[in-house]
């Protein structure tokens, strides 16, 4: 299992192959050695079908014009009348700052209405890919998308129920050791540090590796700066969301009833505490309502030239990958090992760093969900033995798992590819800088602020 494990994260890292040709691979390599119930494993899980409707969600965005509009919306609160007339100027590199925390700070806002990182970016996607189509430099155009999804995803941390990973650590503590953690008392550990500092961290990151050139131009509705055209832009772009084959302008009420769409599936996601359904149910409920001939946005004959399913066996055979290594006791090994290599009787912060190491290096062999499943049961009868807090041992393990550096670590990562015009290097180097930031700086930081409520 480790050998199929270690072969499959080459592949993926080095990229000589595309990723889910190495996602099949793997599939028919656990069906050889294992059996095709491991290997499809993947497949029966909600989060690979929450990236297949999420492509579909996408889809209905832009073609029913939402995400277009969205974008107008945006970029009125972002950059003044006068500039969108062409009436006054602005350089393009302040109109991309403006946008960048704009966008950011928002999309960071989201987290405290959809309780999944995931989900966010899905919702999030199409419409940054609208906005950046307005700069003719691609570099902007892929930190524009990569910066707000990245704030979204990497300020996870600073609430309780802003993501998965979260949820499930806090939901095994209470379960295995009657340990309760309080959705103030976890922002009141992490948000200031993990949370608002943290997401400032990624969009300085964001606006330093991809800052558009000083010469780019803007477009934008009814005018622009410099001598750039909306077409232009659409077409270095490579999207075209007026094609007459697949939207009808005449009908204006389009885009409305896409955001209805999207609003039910978010009232599905937002009230989960009351009902118990999967996100997925939420997702499938916008993509069947969007679809519907008659009241839907966008026609589903579209669908073929639009998306790409391919990305689903990546997700899968990571996810499939992660049930093996649990299923034949590597995972929780390697766990054990990690934490026995802790020493007794260490200053509270030394324990937490070497928490949050061990647990990084196990999210290098597995994705992140299965990480916070296998570890956190190993982790709690290790904090009492060691007479460590528990709280901070906890949260230091959900550090770790915001803490990623390849897309295969993360099927949040995997739908980031999977949605947006960003090469896979370029995705690799942005989670390195932002991870390298957060163990350098932010992390001990947050020992800091440990030690003053310890």
């Amino acid at each position: 299992m480790l050998s199929i494990t270690v072969f499959c994260i080459g592949l993926w890292v080095l990229s000589p192959i595309r990723p889910a040709y190495t996602s099949v691979i793997g599939i028919g390599l656990l069906a050889a050695v294992f059996t095709p119930e491991l290997a499809l494993s993947g497949f029966g899980s909600s989060a690979t079908w929450l990236v297949g409707f999420g492509l579909l969600m996408g889809v209905a965005t832009r073609r029913s014009g939402l995400a277009e509009l969205a974008g107008d919306r945006v970029i009125a609160r972002c950059v003044p009348a006068s500039v969108r007339s062409g009436a006054g100027t602005m350089a393009p590199t302040r109109i991309y700052r403006r946008l960048l925390v704009g966008l950011g700070l928002s999309a960071h806002a989201l987290a405290l209405l959809v309780p999944s990182a995931l989900v966010r970016v899905l919702l999030l996607a199409p419409i940054l890919s609208a906005i950046g189509s307005r700069f003719d430099d691609r570099t902007a155009r892929v930190g524009l998308y990569l910066g707000p999804l990245f704030a979204t995803f990497y300020g996870s941390p600073g609430f309780l129920t802003a993501d998965l990973p979260n949820i499930i650590i806090s939901g095994l503590a209470e379960s295995v050791a009657g340990h309760a953690i309080a959705w103030s008392e976890w922002a009141l550990h992490l948000y200031p540090v993990m949370g608002i500092t943290r997401v400032i961290a990624v969009l300085a990151v964001v606006y330093f590796l991809f800052r558009p050139d000083a010469d780019s131009t803007v477009a934008f509705e009814g005018g622009g700066i410099e001598s750039a055209t909306e077409e232009d832009v659409a077409s270095a772009s490579g999207d075209d969301t007026r094609d007459s084959d697949t939207r009808d302008d005449a009908d204006v009420t389009r885009p409305g009833r896409m955001l209805a769409f999207l609003l039910v599936g978010t009232a599905i996601w937002t009230t989960d505490f009351l009902h118990g359904l999967d996100p997925v149910v939420g997702a499938i409920a916008v993509v069947v309502l969007a679809f519907l001939p008659g009241i839907g946005a966008v026609s589903f004959e579209i669908v073929d030239a639009e998306a790409d399913f391919t990305i689903l066996f990546f997700v899968a055979v990571v996810l499939s990958i992660g049930d093996g290594l649990a299923a034949t006791g590597v995972s929780e090994a390697a766990a054990t090992v990690l934490l026995g290599s802790i020493p007794a009787d260490v200053p509270l912060a030394v324990s937490l760093t070497l928490v949050y190491l061990s647990t990084a290096a196990l999210a290098l062999l597995m994705e992140g969900l299965a990480v916070a499943s296998v570890l956190t049961p190993v982790l709690i009868p290790f904090a009492e033995a060691s007479g460590l807090p528990l709280t901070p041992v906890l949260l230091s393990e959900t550090l770790a798992l915001s803490t990623y550096f390849f897309p295969y670590q993360s099927a949040v990562l995997i739908a980031m590819l999977a949605e947006g015009d960003v090469e896979t290097g370029e995705l690799i180097r942005t989670t390195a800088a932002c991870s390298l930031v957060t163990m350098v700086v932010l992390f001990p930081l947050q020992l800091l602020w440990f030690g003053v409520l310890y």
